[in-house]
């Protein structure tokens, strides 16, 4: 199952944070190992906007902390943003759409905690 991990299980993953259990552990573990465990460069874009507003730290480094971790960053492309327009009406939030959209377009299994990016007509792996 190929994943892409949402802002919030990303920086978990990244941070080495507890909320992330043990089986959501392995399952990332074994994805990384297969090359088939993603992070949306929207993902990183949000990490800096939420840095910027003071609502969270950015640590220095943080491309050599997503390369170092086994994830591969996933490009938004053009056709991404178009995707998330036909997605149902389910979150306002522009990054979440466009990780929705992204794995809806790539097939990719979408870790979250987020229940409302959890209705979206893709698969999910709820943290």
């Amino acid at each position: 199952m190929a994943i892409l991990l949402d802002t919030q299980a990303a920086w978990w993953w990244l941070m080495d944070d507890g909320r992330i259990d043990d089986r959501a552990r392995r399952l990332v573990a074994r994805e990384i190992e297969g090359r088939t465990a993603f992070v949306s460069a929207l993902a990183l874009l949000e990490m800096v906007g939420k840095a910027l507003r003071g609502k969270a730290g950015l640590p220095d480094g943080l491309l050599d902390i997503v390369d170092g971790s086994g994830l591969r960053t996933l490009p938004f492309e053009a056709q991404d943003a178009i995707a998330s327009r036909d997605l149902p009406r389910i979150h306002g939030d522009p990054f979440d759409r466009g990780i929705a959209a992204q794995a809806l377009r790539r097939d990719l299994t979408l870790m979250t905690s987020d229940a409302r990016l959890a209705q979206y007509p893709i698969a999910v792996y709820r943290l």
